[in-house]
């Protein structure tokens, strides 16, 4: 082992997977499910969940991605360390859950190897994006989107909560470590300049779009449930992890930033990966009405998440706040 692998932060991911590991408590007390679980199904829960948080908040620290990126282009198993950390954590979590597939271990194994594997191929640093990263996008996502990937996994915590995290955690991998997509933009650190811009886009995407959703009932008020300020917490934090960064490292993160490298027409560029996200939400409604409503509204989302992205200096963490904000505002309020 080379000495670089010494200065990799693993007690910083360990850190963090312990606060990952108290996220994950948390979602499921506040969910009503901790009284449901046995101690072999919070066993599924922790080594499930809490290591790939831990990875999710490390890699959105600036010094600490930067060691991981140079650690990973220079160690000869990138993919062991990176596809077969997912895939084991995959199988134990499974395990303790009381289920072993073998032909699920097949395809969630040799995807993510396949998957990263492909990028890794990509000149490094090239911009733009590459029918490659085109095929890596469709293939993580799509299945991820229409809930094909669900029945991969027999764990608690649900399918979508794993997969959300673990499709992060390989986007970051893929695009910034081994791809090395240049400025990627991904940081969760902070700064005011991110709140304040988050501020800005929430407010004004919900001046304009919560008139339009109550005049078409696509949103009502008041709420069934009055809101709490623990839920408003609980449900912000749920989001963030498993909505926010995800949606925003896939659309704003590898396609809009990807585009923008290669056209010079940054509101075309904006538009488009505007309404990519918007379509992703065409199965998330009932009746025909419904579902244009909802990726009109979702369109306009994504260009003030776009926005946000850009006022930002192409860093993740305003639209991934401004995301969390409408998310969580529609969630406690307007449902």
């Amino acid at each position: 082992m080379s000495a670089l692998a010494y200065r990799i932060p693993w007690a910083l991911w360990a850190a963090c997977t312990v606060i990952g590991a108290g996220l994950a408590v948390l979602i499921m007390v506040f969910e009503g499910e901790a009284g449901k679980l046995s101690v072999m199904a919070w066993a599924s829960i922790i080594i499930g969940f809490a290591p790939l948080i831990g990875a999710q908040l490390v890699l959105g620290i600036p010094n600490a991605a930067r060691t991981v990126q140079t650690w990973l282009q220079t160690t000869r198993r990138p993919l062991l360390h990176t596809a077969g950390g997912i895939t084991v954590l995959w199988l134990v979590s499974n395990l303790l859950a009381g289920h072993f597939n073998p032909y699920a271990l097949a395809i969630v194994g040799f995807g993510a190897f396949a998957a990263l594997g492909a990028l890794r191929e990509v000149e490094r640093g090239r911009k733009g994006l590459t029918w490659v990263d085109a095929a890596i996008w469709l293939f993580l996502w799509i299945p991820f989107d229409l809930r094909w990937n669900y029945d991969l996994w027999f764990g608690y915590g649900g399918g979508y909560n794993w997969w959300s995290i673990a499709l992060s955690v390989m986007a970051v991998i893929g695009w910034y470590a081994m791809r090395d997509l240049p400025e990627f933009g991904y940081r969760l650190v902070p700064q005011w300049r991110d709140v304040v811009i988050a501020l800005v886009a929430t407010a004004v995407f919900a001046a304009i779009v919560i008139p339009i959703g109550l005049a078409i009932d696509f949103l009502t008020f008041p709420p069934s449930k009055p809101p709490t300020l623990i839920a408003g917490v609980v449900t912000f934090i749920g989001l963030v992890l498993t909505v926010a960064i995800p949606e925003e490292l896939f659309f704003r993160g590898i396609l809009q930033h990807g585009l923008d490298q290669m056209y010079r027409r940054p509101w075309l560029v904006l538009l488009a990966a505007s309404f990519a996200f918007g379509l992703m939400h065409w199965n998330n409604a009932g009746d025909l009405a419904t579902k244009v409503a909802y990726v009109t509204l979702a369109t306009l989302a994504g260009v003030f998440y776009g926005w946000a992205y850009r006022r930002s200096g192409n860093n993740l963490l305003a639209p991934v706040i401004t995301h969390a904000l409408v998310d969580t505002i529609w969630a406690l309020f307007l449902k």
